[in-house]
């Protein structure tokens, strides 16, 4: 099986477009959704509607959530905070209604996705090193724990000595972000796992990010939430 595992695609339809073309021609066989679909952008509904369309499995993400439960806004910066507001006056109640639906975790096939962590996806907390990663892995038995919420790939060994992807060892794995970069790298970021080859590739791809500002700018959002996405950061 060749499984994509995608995450905080934060409204960036242009990003989100590309991605899905990538995987199309990758052949990957399933689409995992890690969260944050909506937030920042400026097509949370159209976003919505592809990822309802491709991923056969989806999570909550946090910004999902400040949807349709106004207190998880209330560690927002102002931006994140602008833009939340914003995005809840574009959807319909059947696209608030999906994102209520959305679970924090889901188990599959010796595998967990969740959005943040797995000790406690619902407080949202952050995995940005190998450290980080390890004290998480007490808090879920699958070989695999697939997640998003930094914006930074990483692919994480859980056991002593190991140092790159293996079919038979437990990693913790950050897929990035399809929207929204934070590791200075401008290019959308998503997760490639072949279980037949045992394999595991972090992909990047280009897409048209002059759009993506454009379009921010044009709603009224944040000018820090377009220059953010050129920059990477």
């Amino acid at each position: 099986m060749r499984l994509a595992i995608i995450s905080d695609i934060h409204a960036n339809l242009e990003a989100l477009t590309a991605v899905l073309e990538d995987i199309r021609l990758q052949q990957a066989d399933r689409i995992v959704c890690l969260g944050d679909i909506v937030g920042y952008g400026a097509d949370p509904a159209a976003c919505l509607a592809l990822v309802r369309e491709h991923a056969g499995i989806c999570v909550l993400g946090n910004h999902d959530a400040a949807v349709f439960a106004a207190h998880q806004r209330a560690y927002f910066n102002p931006f994140a905070l602008a833009a939340v507001r914003w995005t809840a006056e574009q959807l319909s109640a059947e696209d608030v209604a999906f994102l209520r639906g959305l679970p924090y975790r889901i188990s599959f096939e010796n595998m967990l996705f969740v959005h943040s962590a797995p000790r406690a996806p619902e407080e949202w907390d952050y995995v940005f090193s190998g450290m980080e990663a390890r004290m998480q892995a007490r808090h879920f038995f699958e070989r695999l724990c697939f997640v998003g919420h930094s914006h930074i790939p990483g692919v994480y060994p859980l056991d002593s000595g190991v140092r790159d992807y293996t079919p038979v060892d437990r990693f913790l794995i950050n897929v990035g972000s399809v929207g929204q970069p934070r590791d200075r790298e401008w290019h959308s970021a998503y997760g490639l796992l072949d279980t037949v080859a045992g394999s595991y590739e972090a992909r990047r791809v280009a897409y048209d990010v002059e759009t993506a500002m454009r379009k921010i700018r044009d709603a009224g959002l944040p000018e820090r939430l377009a220059e953010r996405l050129r920059s990477g950061e």
